[in-house]
């Protein structure tokens, strides 16, 4: 049961599974993910409120694409979490993007067979500034996989954006027979700067945002094109886009 979440820097996840009280049972599990290209920053202002804290989640998986020191965002977040109750379940680093995942006390009992992987496919995979990393465990009787990623850039590379999907579902391969590849997991929650774009006339898209009218532009989404077309991301559901992704100049 795939689910897709493109790159936004805020997602909330529900997933099937419940912690009520003292006894943990399988229902709805509340997974928040965050998902950031930092470009090369630290952290500056206190990112508490990108944590989906006030959610109450149960799993919180944080993702970071071109981190200059992935020290640094790391220790932030298990600064903020480890005072909140949550425990780190897994960390996964390549070369400038990362993943952690963090889960409550209550819950850990319940997870297993956890283990971590990583794709590179920056410079036809020579290279780890492009690619995923995945942090995968059992919870309960579910196997699932959590992947931050960073694909390539540029309008004209859907392609190969479309082809470094296909090769991070490919060539990660994990030790639990129960979900050997990723595609056999319960559920797969994606997420990272996907790099898809809004393939339409440059003024008239701008005309469009002024006007707020944000929902329109969907219809020239390339990552809904690749998914209806069957070239990238079959099979996965993302949540409804209640906001632009915007890419911000910070030297303007």
């Amino acid at each position: 049961m795939p689910i897709s979440y493109r790159h936004v820097q805020l997602i909330t996840l529900l997933v099937c599974c419940c912690c009520s009280g003292e006894e943990v049972t399988m229902a709805t599990v509340k997974v928040h993910m965050l998902t950031w290209n930092v470009g090369s920053t630290v952290p500056r202002d206190d990112i508490t409120p990108l944590l989906g804290l006030d959610k109450d989640p149960d799993i919180i998986s944080t993702g970071f694409e071109e981190v200059g020191d992935t020290d640094k965002w790391e220790d932030e977040v298990d600064r903020i979490l480890s005072k909140r109750g949550y425990y780190r379940i897994q960390l996964k680093t390549m070369t400038i993007m990362q993943i952690v995942v963090f889960a409550k006390k209550a819950i850990l009992p319940f997870i297993s067979h956890i283990e971590s992987e990583a794709t590179k496919t920056g410079f036809g995979g020579a290279y780890g500034n492009k690619g995923g990393t995945t942090v995968r465990f059992r919870l309960f009787d579910k196997t699932v996989a959590i992947l931050n990623t960073h694909l390539s850039a540029h309008m004209d590379q859907t392609h190969i954006r479309d082809e470094e999907y296909w090769a991070i579902m490919a060539e990660q391969e994990f030790r639990d027979p129960k979900s050997h590849a990723l595609y056999d997991h319960d559920y797969i929650l994606w997420s990272g700067d996907l790099n898809y774009r809004i393939e339409h006339d440059n003024t008239k898209v701008r005309s469009i945002i002024g006007a707020g009218k944000y929902l329109e532009l969907l219809q020239y989404d390339q990552l809904l094109q690749e998914q209806s077309a069957g070239h990238a991301f079959i099979g996965f559901h993302e949540a409804d886009i209640k906001f632009p992704v915007l890419c911000v100049d910070t030297t303007a």
